[in-house]
């Protein structure tokens, strides 16, 4: 997953953080959020994002290299996240259910079918290809030991 850049405006995302407060508990009505895409490409973005609001993906990981790279924490339980297409317009708000760290082999069989994106090989023939990119961009070294943040969420509010 990748920081969205804004690529549209502050004030558009703002306006959808708005959009969603009949969603969200009064209390959290001021919390701060996010605004990110996911993967590299855009279609990786778009063909992920897809898989949210159809239900299909409910978890998804980030190396935590690329964390420490960006200079940014991790998620924390209970935070909301605009997520974007590609190209920046808000998509959808979710909330994080859970966040932990794993070794890339240590990711079990039922979280990477919690990312919706096909069979467990599938999952990993993938993810390590993506991560093994994310390394050769961010300086770093992809191997079966990296830390993962395994985070975990429920949608809150989908454009319909």
């Amino acid at each position: 997953m990748a920081e969205n850049p804004l690529r549209g405006s502050d004030e558009k995302l703002e306006a959808f953080w708005k959009s969603c407060w009949d969603y969200i508990p009064a209390e959290d009505r001021n919390a701060s959020f996010s605004s990110w895409f996911f993967g590299d490409s855009a279609e990786l973005a778009d063909d992920l994002l897809a898989l949210v609001l159809e239900g299909k993906k409910t978890a998804t990981c980030g190396a935590l290299f690329d964390y420490e790279h960006d200079n940014e924490d991790p998620p924390e339980q209970g935070s909301y996240h605009i997520l974007t297409d590609f190209a920046g317009m808000p998509r959808c708000l979710i909330q994080m259910t859970s966040v932990s760290l794993a070794a890339f082999c240590d990711v079990s069989e039922e979280f990477a079918l919690a990312e919706g994106e096909g069979t467990f090989a599938e999952w990993r023939r993938a993810h390590q290809e993506f991560f093994t990119r994310r390394a050769e961009a961010t300086g770093n070294s992809f191997n079966k030991d990296t830390l993962l943040v395994l985070e975990r969420f429920k949608l809150i509010y989908p454009v319909k």
